[in-house]
């Protein structure tokens, strides 16, 4: 069970005769949406974020910390929002206090309290910045550090659902496939539909502040790693940010300065072995006082 066995050859003639080639569709069998197969990858993926296979991976993923972050909305209780058919889609989060009533009689979320709880949470993530609501939208290739270089290039989300896929290339650290599919995003009346009840029910769509103070990290990645003296690891990455760096969870060879508190680990090891400059938290402050 140790060895993987590889495929030399295909004797073609032991092939029954009159056999005809499998071949894998291009439409998804639960919901009928276009499947699409990404270039180099194996997978087949159905490109409709609300097809019930995939739908609470997919809010798990979007109230989770890297995109809306909504306090209280564990995977429990998406699973029970979905069987009560509550929640099809994300635009559905944010109507539920129109359900209040019903989900603590069911006991979806737990009694009166902890519903109230989760309720204010939404109506508080309805003023996140855009970039995590684009995080959440599930596009492949697209997690928060793309998200952030899309809001700052474009702003808002309109923006960028109006923009083609070469304007989208010109964003820093998008690529041709992944510009490829925000731009067929954009383009599915499914996800037209959502982003339109979405701005409905009062959600941000628009980046008032970058949070960027000056650019004396401007162009640079940094990588965080280890327990620092001060700082939290988001406070931190937020410092980056701040300063126009960009601050990525892995060490390479675009890496161009690893932050390293204790117990730092592979990061700094790697780092050490790339010849990439290591900073302590006293020589990263004084960077970018």
């Amino acid at each position: 069970g140790e060895i993987i066995p590889k495929v030399r050859s295909v004797n073609h003639e032991l092939r029954p005769e009159g056999t005809v080639p499998f071949l894998i569709g291009d439409t998804c069998p639960v919901c009928g949406h276009k499947a699409v197969r990404e270039e180099s990858m194996a997978d087949i993926r159905c490109t409709n974020p609300s097809c019930p296979a995939q739908l609470e991976n997919h809010l798990i993923n979007f109230v989770g910390r890297d995109a809306m972050d909504i306090k209280g909305m564990g995977e429990q209780n998406i699973h029970a929002l979905i069987e009560a058919g509550l929640v099809k889609d994300v635009a559905d989060i944010f109507v539920l206090s129109r359900h209040r009533e019903a989900m603590i009689a069911a006991g979806l979320i737990g009694k009166e309290k902890n519903t109230d709880k989760v309720l204010e949470a939404i109506e508080k993530a309805k003023a996140n910045e855009p970039q995590r609501l684009v995080a959440g939208f599930g596009i492949s290739g697209i997690g928060k550090a793309a998200a952030r270089e899309l809001m700052l290039h474009f702003h808002s989300v309109d923006k960028l659902a109006e923009a083609d896929a070469e304007a989208v290339r010109e964003v820093n650290d998008i690529g041709e496939i992944s510009s490829r599919a925000i731009y067929e995003y954009f383009r599915d009346p499914v996800n037209i539909d959502i982003i339109k009840r979405l701005k409905e029910a009062g959600v941000n769509m628009e980046l008032k502040d970058s949070g960027i103070v000056d650019e004396k990290l401007a162009g640079k990645t940094v990588v965080v790693t280890g327990t620092l003296p001060t700082l939290s690891r988001n406070e931190a990455k937020s410092l980056i940010e701040s300063h126009g760096g960009k601050a990525a969870g892995s060490v390479s060879k675009k890496t161009d300065y690893v932050l390293a508190g204790e117990a730092a680990g592979s990061k700094l090891t790697k780092a050490q072995e790339l010849g990439i400059p290591v900073l302590s938290e006293a020589e990263f402050l004084a960077m970018v006082e």
